[in-house]
């Protein structure tokens, strides 16, 4: 074996080690409180300055916790010394490194790191594959007595608990996002269906109008919400596709006034230029436009709304303004946030789904998205687009 740099050594078992490890789907993931606890523990239990949970992949060794090693991610598979810890089934322990017999020259113990005492757990998985490891490092020579060998093995085996609980959310979690996608587009057929029938009927009774009007708009309203489900569910499996094309700026704000006089009965303010050619998805920035006026109005009913336009520096900015309550600083921060609902004078209808998307599709256009408040002085909900296709890819 190198004595100088690598430490590299291969199970006979590898290749079917890291299918296992990727079934967890763990390496290279971000770090986690839960596992960030195992180490800050380990280190009081211990008494050492480092600790570190490692993921051995092929290549790879990651970080996916640590204490002392300043936020490193990860180091090859063939620099550090889990890649021998993972070699046998049982606690390796190193109690002086610069005696060791192949170690004594490696980088990380002559160099800045200092290695002198290190220890590793494995975290072997139910099917006796060794997908990683616990560690403890100290810049002194140190031992281990026979409880605290037990202790390190034990703490080993709730990283491996820890790495199945999340594994069972993952799952969990995906097949609640299959069920409520499947869900949602099994539900955009009939109510589809519905809308027409609605309109339809509008138009040829005269005699129960408000009501037909009602029920028109509460269809919209459950269609609106069909769709956000739906999009988001795209959105979190990354099948949220954008069709860019040419179009005129004008069109799209015409369907939007026409949408709002058939369910709200309202009229838009416009100010600004709206015959302005785009480059971009010309549905989704309908829906965008859609979302940010129905927030107007349902949070002030009661209030004009305004779309206003300004072109500046290659790029157009959009603004749907309102002169209703207002939204408080502490919440202005939160409110693109998935399922953020504001609760606005004890108003607190709909998923919380329709500005996350917004701003989902504002930023695949490499556009920009933000609002400006103040309680009692109205809201304004903005965003850019740039002209030309350099927005053709996010």
């Amino acid at each position: 074996m190198n004595t100088t740099g690598s430490v590299y050594n291969i199970p006979e078992n590898d290749a079917e080690r890291v299918a296992a490890l990727e079934h967890y789907q763990i390496a290279g993931s971000p770090r986690e409180a839960a596992f960030d606890s195992i180490c800050t523990l380990a280190c009081q239990l211990f008494s050492v300055p480092v600790s570190h949970i490692s993921f051995l992949d092929a290549n790879i060794e990651h970080i996916k916790a640590e204490v002392g090693l300043n936020g490193l991610e990860r180091v090859s598979r063939s620099e550090g010394f889990c890649t021998l810890a993972i070699l046998e089934p049982k606690l390796m322990l190193i109690e002086d490194a610069s005696q060791h017999q192949f170690l004594a020259n490696h980088p990380h113990v002559i160099g800045e790191t200092k290695i002198r005492f290190y220890a590793a757990a494995p975290v072997i998985t139910s099917e006796g594959y060794i997908i990683g490891t616990l560690c403890l490092i100290d810049h002194a020579p140190r031992c281990l007595t026979h409880k605290e060998r037990e202790l390190l093995q034990q703490l080993a085996k709730i990283v491996m608990e820890q790495t199945e609980l999340r594994y069972d959310n993952i799952i969990l979690l995906e097949q609640k996002d299959q069920f409520i996608e499947v869900a949602s587009h099994e539900m955009r057929t009939p109510l589809t269906t519905l809308m027409a029938a609605g309109q339809l009927l509008q138009k040829l009774n005269s005699t129960d109008h408000e009501l037909i009007a009602q029920m028109n708009k509460n269809i919209h309203k459950l269609s609106l919400m069909v769709n956000d489900i739906f999009d988001t569910m795209r959105l979190t499996r990354k099948t949220f596709d954008i069709k860019l094309a040419s179009f005129d700026l004008k069109t799209v704000i015409e369907h939007v006034q026409n949408y709002l006089q058939l369910v709200h009965q309202k009229e838009l303010i416009i100010d600004g230029i709206i015959d302005v050619e785009l480059y971009a998805d010309e549905e989704k920035i309908e829906r965008v436009l859609l979302n940010l006026i129905q927030n107007a109005l349902k949070y002030a009913p009661g209030s004009p709304v305004t779309i206003q336009t300004q072109v500046a520096q290659g790029a157009i900015r959009l603004a749907v303004i309102d002169e209703g309550p207002g939204i408080t600083q502490d919440k202005l921060s939160q409110i693109f946030r998935r399922y953020y609902r504001a609760n606005l004078n004890n108003l607190q209808t709909g998923l919380g789904l329709g500005l996350y998307i917004s701003a989902e599709i504002i930023m695949q256009h490499k556009g920009e998205i933000g609002v400006s408040s103040e309680p009692g002085k109205g809201c304004s909900f903005w965003f850019t687009l740039p002209f030309g296709q350099q927005a053709s890819t996010s």
